[in-house]
């Protein structure tokens, strides 16, 4: 059984899920440094993220062009702080450790101002069931990993709120699950390079007898 410690804040806010993905490594760093590069990395840096990340906004740009409206800007850095302009809210955090950001969608549909997404509290997120949204979560995780080096876990889960948004995401995800994937895998290498190479960070971990 986990103890308190050990559980994880994803299972605070989707505790129940359709689909779970998890991806991990290994970091040739300690847990202070790794996280450090978690909350700092550009997500984006890499120009296979980024390529798959303008395939993700495709139907968003279509309805622009339809809609003979301008495009949108240029894609900016994309850190954990800039989640939300990414559409995610941060739903909760163990400083250190554990980070959890959730949004509520319909992704099927291209995001419109005609159709905003709904506003869910981070306290009321477990529990929204308006039917036909899709609730997703995920965490990124740091633990340590024998000495000096530390594992980042991120796994992402999904809840639809009614069966047919079930099959509406089925198909959806069929699609776009695997550009999902290679999304995370990219990010935690970003995350792993920026931990080992330390550009700015500073541990504050001591060595074992220091």
């Amino acid at each position: 059984m986990q103890s308190e410690a050990e559980a994880m804040l994803l299972d605070r806010y989707l505790p129940q899920y359709d689909v779970t993905e998890t991806h991990a490594v290994v970091v040739g760093a300690d847990t202070d440094l790794t996280w450090q590069a978690v909350r700092r990395s550009d997500l984006s840096q890499s120009a296979v993220t980024r390529a798959l990340l303008e395939l993700r906004s495709l139907p968003n740009r279509l309805q622009r062009v339809l809609k003979r409206q301008p495009p949108g800007p240029s894609r900016p850095p994309l850190t954990l702080d800039d989640m939300q302009r990414a559409g995610f809210l941060l739903l909760g955090e163990s400083p250190g450790h554990e980070i959890v950001f959730g949004t509520v969608v319909q992704p099927w549909k291209a995001v419109t101002d005609d159709e905003p997404a709904p506003q869910v509290e981070p306290g009321r997120f477990a529990a929204f069931d308006t039917p036909g949204y899709v609730k997703v979560a995920f965490n990124i995780r740091v633990e340590p990993y024998g000495i000096g080096r530390a594992l980042i876990t991120t796994e992402t889960r999904t809840a639809a709120t009614d069966p047919a948004s079930l099959r509406r995401f089925a198909r959806y995800w069929m699609l776009i699950g695997p550009f999902s994937a290679l999304i995370r895998r990219m990010m935690l290498r970003i995350v792993k390079s920026d931990a080992e190479r330390r550009p700015g960070l500073t541990s504050n971990t001591r060595p074992p007898g220091a």
